[in-house]
This record gives C-alpha cells, sequence and structure tokens, in this order.
C-alpha cells in the first residue's frame, strides 16, 4: 500500500499558498491508495480548510486528516466544536475523513489518528522555568513585561536563563478558546487513541498512526538554545509515543508540528516528521 503524506500547509498564509496548490497538484499527480494530512492546514477560517481541500480532490485513494493546533485558533468561537465538530463535517464534505472522529481500516491496514498535545512533558527541566510559567505559555521575561501576567514573576523575576527571549510566547494560549487544560485535553486525545488502537488491533496486520503532534522525544529537534528549549515543551507529549509502541502492531507514525524533518525508528516504529515549513513544503511516501 502507498501511502502520500505531508503537514502544515498553513493556508492561512497567502503568499505562500501557490506552493500549496504545487505540493497537491504534484501529489495528486504522484498518486497512491492512501493521502494524509498530519495537522496545520488552516488557521482562523474554515472557508481556508475547505478551499485547501478541494486541492485534493483528483487524488483517487483514501484521504484522511487530522487537525493541528493552528487548526483550533479562533478569536469569538469554541476551539473544541472545531476539533469535534465542524472540521470533521468539513472534511467529510469534501471526501476526507478525520482519524480524530475514528480510525480507518483498509484491507488489513489500520490508520489511526489524532491531533495530539502537550503535556509538558518534554520540557527542559535544566532551564529551570516553574511550570507556572508552561501552563500560561509564557516565558519568565515575557511575563515580566505584561501587566497581564504580572502575578507569575512575583519573586521569580530573575529566574529566566540567560539566552531565553524575553517575548517567547506559545500563542495556543491567546488563540485556543475552550474549557481546557493542556493536560487534561492531551490527556483526551491519549484516551481516544488507545480506543482507537484496541478497535483495530484483532484485525490489523499493521497499523499506520498520523498525529500532528510529536511522538516520541527522540524526533524533537534539540539546539543550545534556551529560547528553543522552552518551545519544544508544546511539541508533544511523552504519553503519545507511549500509547502508540503500547499496540505491537503499530509500524509507521507520521507527524508534522515541528517543521523539522526528522526519521527516527523506536522500537518497531518507524516514525516521520514531514518536515514542512510556511515556505516549503513537502510530502512522505511511505510503503506499507
Amino acid at each position: 500500500m502507498r501511502v502520500l503524506a505531508t503537514a502544515d500547509l498553513h493556508y492561512e498564509f497567502p503568499e505562500h499558498r501557490e506552493r500549496v496548490d504545487a505540493l497537491a497538484a504534484e501529489m495528486c499527480r504522484a498518486g497512491g491508495d492512501v493521502l494524509a494530512l498530519a495537522g496545520d492546514t488552516f488557521a482562523h477560517d474554515l472557508a481556508l480548510l475547505e478551499r485547501c481541500l478541494r486541492l485534493f480532490e483528483p487524488f483517487h485513494g483514501e484521504r484522511l486528516l487530522v487537525a493541528g493546533n493552528h487548526d483550533l485558533w479562533t478569536r469569538q468561537g469554541d476551539s473544541f466544536a472545531l476539533y469535534d465538530r465542524l472540521i470533521p463535517e468539513a472534511a467529510r464534505a469534501y471526501g476526507f475523513h478525520d482519524l480524530d472522529a475514528g480510525p480507518r481500516v483498509l484491507g488489513d491496514v489500520a490508520f489511526v489518528g489524532t491531533i495530539g498535545w502537550y503535556d509538558y512533558s518534554f520540557r527542559d527541566d535544566r532551564l529551570g522555568v516553574p511550570l507556572r510559567f508552561y501552563e500560561h505559555k509564557v516565558a519568565p521575561g515575557y511575563a515580566l513585561h505584561d501587566p497581564a501576567f504580572a502575578r507569575l514573576v512575583a519573586d521569580t523575576a530573575d529566574i529566566a536563563p540567560a539566552g531565553l527571549r524575553a517575548n517567547s510566547r506559545w500563542m495556543d494560549g491567546a488563540m485556543i478558546r475552550w474549557g481546557f487544560t493542556d493536560p487534561a485535553f492531551n490527556q483526551l486525545t491519549l484516551e481516544r487513541l488507545a480506543a482507537q488502537l484496541a478497535a483495530v488491533e484483532a484485525q490489523a496486520r499493521t497499523v499506520v498512526a498520523v498525529t500532528h503532534h510529536i511522538p516520541f522525544p527522540e524526533m524533537l529537534q534539540r539546539k543550545h538554545d534556551p529560547t528553543w528549549a522552552f518551545g519544544n515543551a508544546f511539541m508533544g507529549s511523552v504519553g503519545l509515543g507511549q500509547t502508540l509502541v503500547r499496540c505491537p502492531k503499530v509500524r509507521h507514525a507520521v507527524c508534522g508540528h515541528s517543521h523539522s524533518l526528522e526519521r527516527r525508528e523506536v522500537g518497531a516504529v518507524r516514525a516521520v516528521n514531514v518536515g514542512c515549513t510556511y515556505r516549503m513544503k513537502r510530502f512522505e511516501v511511505l510503503e506499507v
């Protein structure tokens, strides 16, 4: 089975849409049995998701997707409604199946998926940044200069490690609107993924997992840069990878999110981060 996968198309940026258009045309020409989009297809405007999904209408195989964190960004709406209802509905209307809504079994190959999320289990404790800053998605320097976060730094104004930029902020904190904590939503996605794996394990020879967030710490891009290390806390969760490897039939895992091409073998799982950036678009081919 030939699987084409990409991620991080970010169709919300008009200056890069021609690159997405070209990639979609290339993937449709290349052909395959399955096409998968691993999140961050758009932001804010569902019409952009629909416009992007239409680009893949010439692809004759199964079309799958999961949402990404940018796909849940909203200025006035409900991010959980986007995740749980609106994106799956839009996907169905344009010939895609949202794997967060349930698995897909094609012959003896099962596809499972989730947006995943983060619970700060990827954070680097060597930074010495207290957990509450991750919970508010701002670095100590940012909190020090923004009155909205003054309570975070009342007695910790000097804890920011050298090199951690004062303007460091993870924008989900401003753009995600729901009643979940990050660990709570992460746990919900893990429970749904575990249920999918249990449902398909008996009937599948091989399981392919599609996630947006990164499942394995081995796939993080690490730099000698405290700002980069702070951001890695929002790349995924240890529990996501653990959920996958508990199912012995998971052989492939595809993700995005970090915009960094990575390939790793973790136990029996061949994991790949597609590695699209805002400007550069590419896809992976899996022979399953």
